[in-house]
């Protein structure tokens, strides 16, 4: 089991001035952009671990020595987050506002340049958190297409994928809290 969610104020003040009050009127649980978001998450794609090892030839036996670099260098640094598409495609106009802002920030201010840092943390069976892995220095890098058609289920269940990348990391530890 796992949990991941957006930070308050993870969504910039514009797209929560947005969007703010068309989730408020939907009359559902949510009182922030986040609190929305947050709920419309299906999967997180955490990257895996591969890496080159050297190899050398011994006379006639190959020897395989570990890589150089420490584990954080040669990580996969791409994570995808998988939000349900929602009424009127919510979710992606909200994503789509908050990458469009996110370019105008980075470009005209320095300091905007990666969004705020989320957190993954990883149950165990009683719902506890065991550890958090905290993704920093984000940067998106995608948002996956809206496919419409008119032949389209009303019932159908359709997903889009918002990608990110990151740069720097921490992990918590819970095991003795």
């Amino acid at each position: 089991m796992f949990r991941i969610n957006f930070p308050y104020g993870f969504f910039y003040e514009d797209v929560q001035r947005k969007w703010g009050p068309v989730v408020k009127r939907m009359k559902l649980p949510y009182e922030t952009v986040e609190d929305f978001m947050n709920a419309q998450i299906q999967s997180v794609d955490f990257p895996g671990v591969s890496f080159d090892n050297a190899e050398q030839q011994q006379r006639q036996y190959p020897v395989v020595y570990p890589t150089g670099k420490e584990l954080e260098a040669v990580l996969d640094k791409n994570l995808t987050i998988r939000f349900k598409l929602t009424e009127s495609y919510l979710t992606y106009w909200i994503l789509f506002d908050q990458l469009d802002y996110y370019l105008k920030y980075s470009r005209d201010n320095h300091k905007q340049c990666f969004m705020q840092p989320l957190r993954l943390t990883f149950l165990n069976t009683g719902g506890f958190g065991m550890l958090t892995f905290e993704f920093k220095q984000l940067v998106p890098t995608s948002l996956g297409n809206l496919p419409l058609s008119y032949a389209a289920q009303a019932a159908d269940f359709k997903t889009v994928d918002f990608g990110l990348k990151y740069s720097r990391y921490d992990i918590i530890s819970h095991i003795n809290e």
